[in-house]
Parts: structure tokens; C-alpha cells; sequence
């Protein structure tokens, strides 16, 4: 790798207007750039936001490798048993992975939009987020409709927790964090105590990647298999949209290669590019709440995003190329 490209990076992450905190560049499992805002360093914490979507993909992989799921196409009437009998029992697992509920929901982050947002409404006055996402209504038929929601995902919770008989971050920790020596995390729970599978997941950015790295080998880590290797390939592979996966982003590379991410808001990015043997992290500022990981009872007066309190919670770039971090990164290989 051509170091004098490599920098390229470093210098559009690190523009004063991009709030990064870190960037971590990972070719053949060995660490080849690692930059670090003014303050912060390998220690520090990030937080996910919505990359924690596809590390309950993994989970749901495992459950299923495990026999404690059947299969992606088992009805959400399996773990949510209130379903039976109404217009909801025909969603599937599947459904719910590709974010194809059918279920109607706003993904709105703008403040303002506080009446008809349900992420805002879910986050900020709902104790029980799992409760909330259940009870949206249906809109279009299962399967036919891609709509980003965390509420979707916040459905993927109840199913880990009916079959493990715990919540999905003590699922997480015995089968994926501890495996893959990621530590320290803190995943946030509810106020009732579900895990916020949609988002919200605290660990530094070296962390990250190596749930990035792990993809990147099929699920593997130190010979043991960690994720089905087929679930790691079905997960990154189109579904009901062609641009996303079983909660994951498919895009192409500036030099045309496919890349697959986890990916959250104000800026958290997990790329892992296969054919350049290569993972990227990119965090935002964060100023993580130093009490217990848990809605009390309100995420966002704990977790606020958007810079909205003051040394507090994650700041945003004010815009954002994955090209512009990627390409450089790409050239000096090339």
C-alpha cells in the first residue's frame, strides 16, 4: 500500500467539519491506518447507532445455525405470539431481516418531527421499545415493500429473547463478543430491559473492527466459526432491495468493487470490502453518558444524537462521501 495515497483518508475524515473521532484501516487482518481525533485514542469509545442492525443479523444467524430458530421463513407469530390471529401473521423472519414488514413506520431523526416520527416516539417516550414496534399497524402486504425501520429490528429483540430466554446483549456477549475477544461494550437496553437491537451499541473503533474482520474471513475467527459462513454470504446478498442484505448496505467501491456496511446515523460506518481484503471503521464524536447503559427512561436524555446536548451523546459530519474516504484508501492499494 502506497502510504502517500493512504493519508488521503486521513485528511478528508479529519476536516474540522467532519467531527470524526476515528478511522481504522484494516488490510489482511493487520492494522495499516489508525487516527484518532485530538483526545481520543484506541481506548475511547465509539457508539454504533444503527451498525448495531447487523450485528443482530449475526445473532439471528447463530440462533438459527444453533436450532434455536427453524428458519428465516418461520412466521413472527413464533416469537410473538399476539400476532396469531391477526393481519401481522404472515410476517415472516425474512421479512423482517430485509426490512419488508409491511408495518408502518417513520424513520424521521429530525427533532421537529416529534408527532409522526416512530423512532423519536420510540426512543423518547416509549419505556418499552419492543411494546412500540410491535403495535405499529400494518400498511402494505409483508415481503413487497422495502422501508428502512428500526422498529423492524427492534422485532428481531423479542425473537432472540423468546429463544434464548435472556436478552439479545447477553446472547451477544456469550456468542459473539467473547468468541471474537470484543471488549469493552456496553449494549443499551430499554427501560424494561430489552436490548436495543436497533441501535445503540458503545465499544471502541478497534472493536468495530473486528466484527468487520470476522465477516470478512466468513464468520470465522482463530479457527473457530463464530457465524455460519452461509449466513455471512445470504446476509451481504441482495434481498428484497438490491442496495441491502439481512440488515446490511450493499454498495460498490469508487473502483467499482463491491462493498457491504453497517452503518449508523451521525456518521458510524463499518465497510468491508472482500476483493481488497479490507475492513474500514469510521466513528463520530462521542461523549458516552458515564451511568449504567439504559434508557432511564428515556434513550435520547441519556444517548442524544446530532450534537442536541452539549458534551453529550454523538456529533454528525456535516456531509459525508463514502467515495472520498473509500477512494483513497482504494487508490493506494491499486
Amino acid at each position: 500500500m502506497d502510504a502517500g495515497i493512504l493519508v488521503g483518508a486521513r485528511e478528508y475524515a479529519f476536516q474540522e467539519s467532519k467531527n470524526t473521532q476515528s478511522v481504522v484501516v484494516v488490510r489482511h487482518g493487520v492494522i495499516v491506518g489508525e487516527w484518532y481525533a485530538e483526545g481520543v485514542g484506541e481506548s475511547s469509545f465509539g457508539t454504533s447507532w444503527s451498525v448495531a442492525k447487523s450485528f443482530t443479523s449475526a445473532l439471528v444467524g447463530i440462533a438459527i445455525e444453533e436450532g434455536l430458530i427453524e428458519s428465516v421463513d418461520v412466521s413472527m407469530t413464533e416469537f410473538l405470539p399476539e400476532w396469531n390471529g391477526t393481519q401481522k401473521e404472515d410476517i415472516t423472519l425474512r421479512d423482517v431481516l430485509s426490512m419488508a414488514s409491511g408495518l408502518r413506520w417513520n424513520e424521521s431523526y429530525d427533532p421537529t418531527d416529534l408527532s409522526s416520527s416512530d423512532i423519536i416516539q420510540m426512543i423518547l417516550l416509549s419505556e418499552d421499545h419492543l411494546a412500540y414496534a410491535v403495535s405499529r399497524p400494518v400498511e402494505v402486504p409483508p415481503g413487497t415493500r422495502f422501508l428502512y425501520s428500526s422498529g423492524d429490528t427492534m422485532l428481531l429483540s423479542g425473537a432472540l429473547e423468546f429463544v434464548t430466554g435472556d436478552n439479545a446483549g447477553a446472547y451477544a456477549r456469550e456468542k459473539l463478543f467473547d468468541p471474537i475477544g470484543m471488549s469493552p461494550v456496553d449494549w443499551w437496553m430499554d427501560f424494561v430491559g430489552s436490548t436495543a437491537t436497533y441501535c445503540c451499541m458503545d465499544t471502541p473503533a478497534r472493536q468495530f473492527a473486528k466484527f468487520g474482520l470476522l465477516y470478512l474471513r466468513g464468520g470465522e475467527w482463530d479457527g473457530v466459526q463464530v457465524v455460519p459462513p452461509e449466513w455471512v454470504e445470504i446476509s451481504t446478498s441482495p434481498s428484497v432491495a438490491s442496495f441491502y442484505g439481512y440488515q446490511w448496505w450493499l454498495d460498490v467501491t469508487p473502483g467499482g468493487r463491491d462493498v457491504y456496511s453497517a452503518r449508523g446515523h451521525d456518521g458510524q460506518y463499518v465497510y468491508v470490502v472482500p476483493n481488497l481484503d479490507l475492513v474500514v471503521v469510521r466513528n463520530g464524536r462521542y461523549d458516552k453518558y458515564p451511568g449504567e447503559p439504559r434508557a432511564d427512561p428515556s434513550l435520547w436524555s441519556l444517548l442524544p444524537s446530532g450534537g442536541l446536548v452539549d458534551g453529550l451523546g454523538s456529533l454528525p459530519p456535516d456531509r459525508w462521501s463514502d467515495d472520498e474516504l473509500l477512494g483513497p484508501i482504494e487508490a493506494s492499494i491499486e
